[in-house]
């Protein structure tokens, strides 16, 4: 039977021809292995400056963010003393500044409840109206149950109006509606089929109309009689002049119990007049003179007899913003009741005042301008129950629609809305509950955002001080002493270790970013705060007269923050810290100085476009293609020289079979003749 195992090309050769063939190849594979170390070598290479042009441009960034237009020094906080009544946040265009405010009222919303209805309670199908101020919202609704029809209302209302279901008793129900909108203005009120539903639900119920409005155009004398050069009445405004007084009175005096009273006004300072100057008085020739060898002699003065001029005596000047006064019942004859004094405003204001705490019955409003230099101007006057809606009152009111009222450092300001964004420039307040003392409001630095931008600086400075040694010293006790780093991170620097020692670009980087960091820089407070150091950030942190030994790690340019002394800094002189990081020494304003700009400015050169780093990647890129193009070419050859090899030595075998086969045959001869 034949060896099929000696055929080339059908199994293991007996000759061992396959282990020749792989012992040659290993010889000519060790130019391409070589080429492939190199190759390898220059991709770790170029993925160093990747990796160290990152940790450059991000040290970068962090500079930047500390003397950029969005730097974390123009960035401001608001502080309350009690944010149970009030808080407050604040853009950089704030002010630092100290405010009192005074909560009188919050600001709410309509919030009605109805009667305990039956749990079988059902809603008929109708057009259901219902408006918040002046939106309309309508509802087509084809019946149902309350929950029904209080789930489709809150689905249409969306942001303007809500409502929802209360289980009162086993058997009973109660439906809530409620406007999402504060402010006296945005009324919750009911027409069509939602007011039918309203009264039987016993949501509201009809009511006279308590509201009056005071007739600007026909001014009462009150305690003196009307001067018409300091009040003057008509349809639109009723004007008082310093010194004037009038009495405007109600068409029927009305109970106070639920009233508001609210006027509109405008309160000015005209511009004063100037003071009376002097007359000229009659024109007299002056008199004649002589002279006589060089001696001018002049004549007496004329004189005319009149009396010399005094000036007239200049008005008392006073100041009382307290204007309007509430008048009971009994006409001129009613004791007055002083209301809350006026703010200036060019602008119509309105003054809101809940009549019910102030006098039982209300008679009319008295006018009194005493001030000296005020002007008032009423707009509107009128009295009216707020909870009252085109005629319909709610029966138990969770909340009413209501102006939030407060005081900024005594003035009285009104808004719809507990949300306050014009009040202080640069402030939202947040009013929350009603105060009963002023409450400080302090607009400072966000000092807490400067300091975690100083320390991400100092962060990223140390990670690049860090792989740098790395990279350029080839002591494993470097990788030790990094607590911070990885896993990963602790195997790719053994893997990097040293392998640019004596790196001229590494040792003028590291150079320059470390002169930045000790360098002085000009501030507002000199020498006295110039330097990293005098904020608690440098390379040894440690407080004199500590008693310790040298510590290595202080040694390798790491930078380490006093966080006592930073805060102190950042605490007492603020400004001059951020100076310290980013400064503007000429006027043109525009950084030109400090420990950030330095720093961008000394790692610019190494990772802008077509910088040093973008240089030492396209070396080595080219380095790295050409290496690539060798490899191809030396793979090219070993394949060819392989099978080259496998050729020869299949002919080689396929010689030594058939010489085996001759000689096998030629045996088998010589036995058959022998035994013949």
């Amino acid at each position: 039977m034949s060896d099929f195992s000696s055929i080339p090309g059908t199994g293991k050769s007996k000759y061992g021809t396959a282990d020749l063939i792989a012992g040659l190849m290993k010889l000519e594979r060790i130019p391409r292995d070589r080429a492939q170390a190199d190759l390898d070598s220059l991709q770790k290479k170029q993925a160093v400056w990747v990796d160290l042009g990152r940790n450059v441009s991000s040290l970068r960034d962090a500079a930047r963010s500390l003397y950029s237009f969005r730097n974390p020094f123009s960035d401001r906080i608001a502080k309350s003393d009690d944010e149970d009544i009030l808080t407050a946040t604040a853009t950089r265009e704030a002010l630092e500044q100290t405010r009192r405010i005074e909560v009188e009222r919050v600001a709410a919303a309509d919030r009605f409840i109805s009667n305990n209805l039956p749990k079988d309670y059902k809603v008929p199908a109708g057009t259901y109206t219902f408006t918040i101020g002046e939106k309309k919202i309508e509802l087509s609704y084809s019946g149902g149950t309350l929950q029904d029809f209080a789930d489709a209302l809150a689905r249409k209302g969306k942001d303007w109006i809500g409502a929802s279901t209360v289980s009162v008793t086993a058997d009973t129900k109660a439906l809530v509606i409620e406007s999402l909108k504060t402010g006296a203005k945005n009324r919750l009120g009911f027409s069509g089929d939602a007011e039918k539903l309203a009264l039987d639900a016993g949501l509201v119920e009809k009511t006279r109309s308590k509201a009056q409005t005071l007739d600007l155009a026909k001014p009462l004398p009150w305690a003196l009689p009307l001067d018409p050069s300091t009040v003057k009445g008509s349809g639109a405004s009723l004007q008082v002049a310093p010194g004037g007084e009038a009495r405007l009175a109600l068409a029927q005096t009305a109970p106070t119990s639920s009233l508001v009273l609210e006027v509109q006004y405008r309160l000015t300072r005209p511009e004063e007049t100037p003071a009376p100057a002097e007359p000229p008085g009659p024109a007299i020739s002056a008199s004649g003179s002589i002279n006589y060898e060089g001696i001018t002699i002049l004549g007496a003065p004329s004189d005319s007899g009149l009396p010399g001029w005094t000036p007239p005596a200049a008005k008392p000047k006073v100041d009382d913003p307290v204007l309007l006064y509430a008048l009971g019942p009994g006409g001129a004859g009613a004791t007055p009741v002083a209301l809350p004094a006026l703010a200036d405003s060019k602008e119509t204001a309105t003054l809101t005042v809940p009549l019910g705490s102030l006098l039982p019955e209300l008679g009319g409003l008295g006018i009194r301008d005493r001030d000296s230099a005020r002007r008032l101007e009423l707009v509107s006057v009128r009295v009216y129950d707020p909870s009252e809606t085109g005629g319909l009152r709610p029966r138990k009111p969770i909340s009413t629609a209501a102006d939030s009222l407060f005081k900024v450092d005594g003035v009285e300001a009104s808004r719809d809305s507990n949300e306050i964004k014009d009040m202080i420039p640069g402030v939202t307040l947040q009013l929350k509950e009603v105060s009963d003392k002023a409450v400080k409001l302090s607009v400072e630095p966000d000092r807490k955002a400067a300091k975690e931008a100083v320390i991400a600086l100092v962060g990223n400075y140390n990670k690049l001080m860090a792989w740098m040694n790395i990279l350029s010293r080839n002591d494993p006790s470097i990788i030790a002493g990094l607590d911070y780093f990885t896993d990963a991170e602790k195997k790719t620097a053994n893997e990097r270790l040293g392998l640019y020692q004596g790196d001229s670009t590494l040792s003028f980087l590291r150079a320059n970013l470390q002169k930045a960091i000790m360098d002085p820089y000009e501030t507002r407070l000199g020498p006295d705060l110039a330097l990293m150091s005098q904020i608690g950030v440098s390379t040894d942190s440690r407080k004199p007269g500590s008693g310790q030994g040298v510590d290595s790690s202080r040694l390798k340019g790491y930078l380490e923050i006093d966080e006592e002394g930073l805060d102190k800094a950042l605490a007492a002189n603020f400004a001059a810290v951020r100076d310290l990081f980013g400064n503007d020494t000429d006027g043109d304003l525009i950084v030109n100085t400090g420990v950030a700009y330095a720093l961008d400015a000394a790692a610019r050169p190494y990772v802008e476009v077509g910088g040093i780093f973008t240089t030492k990647r396209q070396t080595i890129e080219g380095q790295i293609t050409s290496e690539k193009r060798t490899i191809a070419t030396l793979d090219e050859a070993l394949i060819a020289k392989e099978a080259d090899l496998k050729r020869k030595y299949g002919m080689m075998e396929g010689a030594l079979n058939s010489m085996e086969g001759t000689s096998n045959s030629i045996d088998n001869f010589t036995k058959n003749n022998s035994g013949g």
